[in-house]
C-alpha cells in the first residue's frame, strides 16, 4: 500500500493518517487542527465517494493553506487540476498508477519544501522583529542626536561638522556600551586598551586615561593575573574563563570574567558583576555552617537526653524485674508494682518514638535484615490484636492466600512495628464495623513484592487533614483525643521508605481508611530459619564452675544496685565501683572476669577506662561490656572502637544481661521448670460453676484484667486460687499462654449470671 510505501521510505519520523473518504479525511483534519498539530502534506485520490480529491483539496486548504497537497488520478483532467491549483495551491498531481520511486521522492521533497518555508517563515518573523525593534531604538536614538546637531550647526564650521560626525559615530558606539550590563574591553597585541568599559565608577577610579593604559597599570595589583589570562587566550586561541575581585573605594567587587580571541591578535574581555551572587552564596555557606553547627548540638543533645532518661528507667524497670520474683509481696502490692512496670515501659515507648524520629531525620536509621517466618509474624500479630478489637466491638480479620511466600528476609523489626502502628491506629480510629489487614505476594524466585493494606471502617480522615498526616508530632483532629506522640505513621512511613515501599492513604471522612504499602523482600529456605525456643527464668549457676567475678562500673547508685540485686542471688561475685579511676583500682587490684562499663560518668567516663585496661595485656582478657542510653549507632561504634567487647543498651532486661555473660564466659545456669501444659480438652470442660468457687471481687477483678489485656495482672490473680483448685489455675494460665483472654471475659460473665 502507499501507506508502507511511504513508512519504508521515510521510517519513523512521520505519523501517517490514512482516510477511505473526503468526509473521513475532513474529520482527521478537524481533529488535528483542534489540538494545533500541522499537516505538512496531504495526499489525496482523484476518485472517491462522496466528495472528490479536488473538493477535499480545496476544503483543506481553508483549514491548513500552507499544507503542500499531491493529487493522485488516473485520468489527468484539466479542469480538475486547474480547480486545484487555483484553489487548494496544488503542489503536484501524480497519475495513476504511480512508480514508487518517484511518488516517495515527490513526498520527500514535498516535505523538505514545507519545513524549510516554515523554517524561512520563522526567521523572517524574528528577523522582521529584530528589525522593527532596531529601527525603534536607532529612531530613538537617531532624534535625539538630530536634536544636537541642530543646535551644533549653527555655530561650527564644515571642519566641526565633519569632527560632529565622528564624535556622533563614537557616541553611538558608547551608547550600545552603556546599555549592556556586562563590562567590555577590547585590547590589542601589545596589552593596550583600544576600548574602555563602561561602569567605570565600579571598575575603575578616575574617568579618564583608560585609552592606551595598559592591562597591568589598569587592574594595578591584579595586573599580572590578567597578563597571563590573556596570554593564555592568545596562545591557545580559546576562551579563558575566570572570577576576579577587585577592591574600590575600599568596597571588594567580584566579576566573572571571559576572555575571547580575535583574528587580529587582539581579545575582547567581558565582565559581570557577580556581587551580589557572592554575597548570597557566602551567606548559604554561613547558613550551612550554623545548621551542621545546630545539628551536631541537636544530635549531642539528643545522646545526653537518651543517657539521662534512659539510665533511670532502667532502674525502674530492673527493680521491677527484681520485685516481680518476690513472693512475699500482696496482690494489692503486686498489682501496683505492674503499674509501676506499664508505666515505665509506656513511657520508654514515647522516649523511644522521639528518639526514633530523630534518628530518621539525622538520616542514621539503617536496615537490619534477618531471615523470619511471615505466616508466624502475622498469626502473632492478629493474636495480639484480636481481643483489643473484639474488646471494642470490631472483627480484626487477616486476609492472605495459602501460597502467600512464608519465609522471607527483610528488617523483621522495622516490618512488624509498622504493621502493629497501622493496625492500632485503624482499631483507635474505628467505632463499629471492623478492620481487614490484607497481604498479597507476587512471583519471583529470589525476590518478590508484598502488598499489604489496611482498611477500617471508622471516622475517615478529612482531606484538608491528608497534608499533615504523616508530619512528625503533629496530629490531626480526630487523633487530638488520642495517647500518644503523633509519631507512628511518620516512623511508619520512614521505615517503609528504609525498605524500598512507601505508605499511601486513601480515606473518606465517615467512610473509613484504607492504608497501604508495598515492599520488596528476599525469599530464603526453611532451612535458613532460626527457632525460637520458651524461656525459662534463670533461678542459679549451674553447679561445677568458678566463681565468676563481675565488676559493675556506674555513677548512679541505684543502677549499681539493680545488676547487685540480680547477679548476687544467682552465685555471682560482684564489685561496684563509681567511675573510671575506681573501675582501674579494682580491676588491678581484684581482676574481674567481666566488667560491666558505663561509658558517661565524672571524673573518668568508660571510654578512657577501658582504653587504659585494654591497653594492658592482661587487660585483653578482661570482658569489658558497655553500657549506653545512647539511640544513634555511631556512639555504639564508638563504643566498640575503643576497646569495649559488647554493649547493652539501657535499659536492659534481666535475660539480655545474663546471655551476655553466657555468651562471653561460658556461664551455664540453672532454670526453673517451664509450666506445664495441659491438654485442650481440659480447658474447655472449664465451666462457670467451677470458677465460682472464688470471691466475687476476685471474678472482677480477674475481668478487668482480661478485658485491658494485662496478662502480668492475670497471672498474679491466677496466683491467688488455692492449691485444691489446681486444675482453675492451669486453665486459666493455658488461657493467658494462648491469648484467650475473650474466653476468660465470657466464662466470668456466665459465672456472673449463676451466681445472680
Amino acid at each position: 500500500s502507499l501507506k508502507d510505501q511511504l513508512m519504508y521510505h521515510l521510517g519513523s519520523d512521520y505519523d501517517i493518517q490514512i482516510a477511505e473518504t473526503g468526509v473521513e479525511a475532513l474529520e482527521i483534519c478537524a481533529e488535528l487542527q483542534a489540538n494545533k498539530i500541522d499537516i505538512p502534506l496531504i495526499i489525496s485520490d482523484q476518485m472517491m465517494p462522496g466528495m472528490n480529491g479536488d473538493e477535499l483539496l480545496t476544503q483543506v486548504h481553508l483549514l491548513y493553506p500552507k499544507t503542500l497537497k499531491i493529487l493522485l488520478t488516473g485520468q489527468a483532467s484539466a479542469n480538475v487540476i486547474g480547480n486545484a491549483v487555483n484553489h487548494a495551491n496544488l503542489y503536484r498531481y501524480l497519475t495513476k498508477p504511480w512508480n514508487e520511486t518517484d511518488i516517495c521522492l515527490t513526498v520527500t521533497e514535498a516535505i523538505r519544501c514545507y519545513f524549510q518555508e516554515q523554517q524561512l517563515a520563522a526567521q523572517n518573523t524574528q528577523l522582521a522583529e529584530l528589525n522593527l525593534d532596531l529601527e525603534q531604538k536607532i529612531a530613538e536614538r537617531t532624534a535625539e542626536l538630530t536634536k544636537i546637531n541642530t543646535r551644533l550647526q549653527q555655530e561650527i564650521t564644515e571642519r566641526k561638522l565633519l569632527e560632529q560626525k565622528l564624535s556622533k559615530s563614537e557616541s553611538q558606539i558608547r551608547a550600545v556600551f552603556e546599555a549592556m550590563t556586562d563590562a567590555i574591553l577590547l585590547i590589542d597585541e601589545h596589552d593596550r586598551i583600544e576600548v574602555a568599559p563602561t561602569n567605570l565608577d565600579v571598575l575603575y577610579t578616575s574617568d579618564t586615561g583608560i585609552l592606551n593604559l595598559t592591562v597591568e597599570k589598569f587592574f594595578a595589583e591584579e595586573g599580572e593575573i590578567w597578563f597571563s589570562k590573556v596570554k593564555l587566550a592568545l596562545e591557545t586561541q580559546q576562551t579563558v574563563n575566570f572570577e576576579y575581585s577587585l577592591s574600590v573605594n575600599d568596597r571588594s567587587y567580584w566579576f566573572t570574567a571571559s576572555i575571547s580571541p580575535l583574528p587580529n591578535k587582539s581579545v575582547i574581555w567581558v565582565a559581570r558583576d557577580i556581587s551580589d551572587r557572592k554575597q548570597v552564596e557566602a551567606a548559604m555557606q554561613q547558613a550551612l555552617i550554623a545548621a551542621d553547627s545546630a545539628n551536631r548540638a541537636k544530635s549531642e543533645f539528643l545522646t545526653n537526653m537518651s543517657h539521662e532518661l534512659r539510665t533511670p528507667l532502667n532502674a525502674i524497670l530492673g527493680f521491677s524485674q527484681v520485685l516481680k520474683n518476690d513472693n512475699t509481696l500482696t496482690p494489692t502490692q503486686q498489682e501496683q508494682l505492674l503499674i509501676i512496670r506499664r508505666s515505665g515501659e509506656h513511657l520508654l515507648k514515647l522516649i523511644n518514638d522521639v528518639l526514633e524520629m530523630s534518628k530518621i531525620e539525622a538520616g542514621k536509621t539503617t536496615l537490619n535484615e534477618n531471615n523470619f517466618d511471615l505466616i508466624c509474624l502475622l498469626e502473632e500479630i492478629a493474636e495480639v490484636l484480636r481481643f483489643k478489637a473484639e474488646s471494642a466491638g470490631l472483627q480484626l480479620i487477616f486476609d492472605y492466600p495459602s501460597d502467600l511466600p512464608r519465609y522471607i528476609r527483610t528488617d523483621e523489626s522495622k516490618l512488624r512495628q509498622v504493621l502493629l502502628n497501622l493496625i492500632v491506629n485503624a482499631i483507635k480510629f474505628t467505632e463499629s464495623g471492623g478492620v481487614v489487614v490484607r497481604v498479597k505476594g507476587g512471583c519471583g524466585e529470589k525476590t518478590v513484592s508484598l502488598l499489604f493494606e489496611v482498611e477500617d471502617t471508622g471516622v475517615g480522615i478529612a482531606s484538608e487533614a491528608m497534608e499533615t498526616l504523616f508530619e512528625p508530632f503533629v496530629q490531626i483532629e480526630s487523633g487530638k483525643t488520642q495517647e500518644g506522640t503523633g509519631l507512628g505513621l511518620p516512623i511508619s512511613r520512614k521505615f517503609v521508605q528504609l525498605m524500598g515501599g512507601d505508605i499511601s492513604v486513601r480515606s473518606v471522612l465517615g467512610s473509613g481508611t484504607i492504608c497501604q504499602f508495598e515492599i520488596k523482600v528476599s525469599l530464603v529456605e526453611a532451612t535458613a530459619m532460626s527457632h525460637c525456643l520458651p524461656t525459662q527464668r534463670v533461678k542459679a549457676l549451674a553447679p561445677n564452675q568458678p566463681t565468676y567475678r563481675i565488676l559493675v562500673v556506674d555513677d548512679r547508685t541505684e543502677s549499681r544496685q539493680l545488676i547487685i540485686h540480680l547477679l548476687s542471688p544467682l552465685g555471682f561475685a560482684v564489685r561496684a565501683a563509681e567511675n573510671g579511676q575506681q573501675a582501674i583500682q579494682e580491676w588491678e587490684s581484684w581482676e574481674p572476669h567481666l566488667i560491666f562499663m558505663d561509658m558517661r560518668m565524672p571524673v573518668m567516663d568508660g571510654y578512657e577506662a577501658t582504653k587504659y585496661i585494654k591497653a594492658r595485656l592482661h587487660g585483653q582478657a578482661t570482658v569489658v561490656i558497655a553500657f549506653t542510653a545512647s539511640a544513634f549507632d555511631q556512639e555504639r561504634n564508638l563504643i566498640l572502637s575503643t576497646g569495649c567487647d559488647d554493649f547493652v543498651i539501657k535499659p536492659f532486661r534481666e535475660e539480655v544481661l545474663l546471655e551476655k555473660i553466657s555468651t562471653h564466659l561460658g556461664a551455664q545456669y540453672l532454670y526453673e521448670d517451664l509450666p506445664r501444659t495441659i491438654p485442650n480438652h481440659s480447658v474447655e470442660e472449664l465451666t462457670p460453676e467451677l470458677v465460682n468457687v472464688m470471691p466475687t471481687p476476685w471474678l472482677t477483678q480477674l475481668q478487668q484484667a482480661a478485658e485491658c489485656v494485662d496478662n502480668e495482672h492475670l497471672r498474679q490473680l491466677i496466683t491467688q486460687i488455692p492449691a485444691e483448685y489446681a486444675f482453675l489455675a492451669e486453665s486459666l494460665s493455658e488461657w493467658v499462654k494462648n491469648f484467650r483472654c475473650d474466653k476468660i471475659v465470657e466464662l466470668i460473665e456466665q459465672a456472673k449470671q449463676l451466681k445472680h
